[in-house]
């Protein structure tokens, strides 16, 4: 092989390996933009998130005030029972004087 072939040839890979590094930096740089958009949507979708979840929260307050409502019927359910039982009392008591 001849000086100017030994050249020719390493000019060649020369040109070969700058357009692989040409293309791996070309990808990489692709990689990287793709991945910055990516997270700027993620964040975006975080946000949308934390906002259906404020928003979304009495719902779930639903739950409690329901089991506090049931109480209360509970309450007044015995408190009527107990009246009605009074009521009746009374009325014997007030026939039996008459």
């Amino acid at each position: 092989m001849s000086d100017a072939e030994l050249w020719a040839a390493w000019r060649l890979w020369i040109v070969v390996a700058s357009v692989v590094v040409l293309l791996a930096a070309g990808l990489l740089i692709t990689i990287l933009v793709t991945a910055r958009r990516i997270l700027a949507e993620a964040v975006r979708a975080l946000n949308a998130v934390e906002t259906i979840r404020k928003n979304t929260q009495p719902i779930w307050e639903l739950q409690a005030t329901n089991e506090v409502a049931a109480q209360i019927l509970q309450s007044v359910e015995a408190i009527e029972h107990k009246g009605g039982a009074l009521v009746r009392a009374l009325e014997g008591q007030s026939v039996k004087r008459t």
